[in-house]
């Protein structure tokens, strides 16, 4: 439509507002849309109805194949609409066994992974997944956000614990390797083009970016350190590129470690987050392409 005004929906839920720094995250997604001479309008679950009469929708609730968000992206996809994310990259995303096969199949490198039914719970099994990749082991429920129902254990007894609990959410769940390193790269892709590179260190004594607190609600965040995509190394960049592209091309975060100098694929998720001064950082361009991305239906 070239520079012709597009109407564009963020959905959102309450809980997008909590945070001062995602807050202004969204007004200037709003101020720049606005500055181009589009119009930007935040929307929530009782205007599921009004989706087909825009022209775009940006999604920034939490994405899940049994969520409102999902259910909003089907009906803008369903009505034509550009929309980020749309249905199959949260389906894809949401579905971690899912997304790692797609993964494989495309000969993008991974964590080292196993997949475990309920029926093969048994001795046998975990000590094999011991010898197989070492003590500790990560174990994941396959449809997890922000590192919930992701725990990790040196024991068969924690094994089964943890497996128990987990099998509660799924017929399946995700065993892998455990690498430990100091930072968690994240990349920002839209489009098949990367949008921004992030560390996401691992707070001291902690082993991944987000950390429960025991016996608490609270969650502890590592610090977010940002590169200027142009500076960041370009095996990461292609590595990253090559995974978002074995699953689809709209907004996505991808998670990578850094072992001896080279990189491996922890996860793909789609609605990464962006935040006022993590984020967006060193590349305060973010906005207006995602924008622009929204307003090229």
């Amino acid at each position: 439509m070239g520079n012709t005004l597009v109407e564009i929906a963020c959905f959102v839920e309450t809980y997008n507002f909590l945070d001062r720094e995602e807050v202004e995250a969204l007004e200037r997604f709003e101020g720049v849309a606005e500055s181009l001479g589009h119009s930007f309008e935040f929307i929530t679950k009782r205007s599921l109805q009004r989706i087909p009469l825009y022209d775009a929708l940006f999604i920034r609730a939490t994405t899940d194949p049994s969520y409102t968000a999902y259910i909003a992206s089907k009906i803008a996809w369903e009505s034509g609409l550009r929309v980020l994310d749309d249905p199959h990259s949260i389906q894809v995303c949401g579905n971690k066994i899912h997304m790692y096969k797609l993964l494989q199949k495309a000969g993008v490198p991974f964590i080292p992974t196993l997949y475990l039914t309920k029926e093969e719970l048994h001795q046998r099994t975990i000590e094999d997944a011991f010898e197989k990749f070492g003590r500790p082991l990560v174990l994941k429920a396959p449809y997890t956000s922000f590192s919930k129902y992701v725990e990790k254990t040196g024991s068969e007894w924690g094994f089964r614990r943890i497996c128990r609990r987990f099998f509660r959410r799924s017929d399946v769940i995700v065993v892998q390797k455990f690498m430990p390193t100091s930072f968690d790269w994240r990349v920002g892709v839209l489009g098949s083009e990367v949008l921004y590179v992030c560390k996401y260190t691992i707070p001291s004594g902690r082993w991944k970016h987000g950390t429960k607190l025991r016996g608490s609600n609270r969650v502890v965040w590592g610090r977010t350190e940002t590169l200027p995509r142009d500076e960041a190394p370009p095996p990461l960049k292609e590595l990253a590129l090559s995974a978002c592209k074995a699953i689809g091309d709209g907004l996505f975060g991808v998670d990578l470690k850094e072992i001896d100098g080279d990189f491996i694929v922890v996860e793909v998720n789609d609605n990464p987050s962006i935040y006022a001064g993590e984020e967006d950082r060193k590349n305060p361009d973010i906005y207006g392409r995602i924008i622009d991305y929204l307003a090229k239906y």
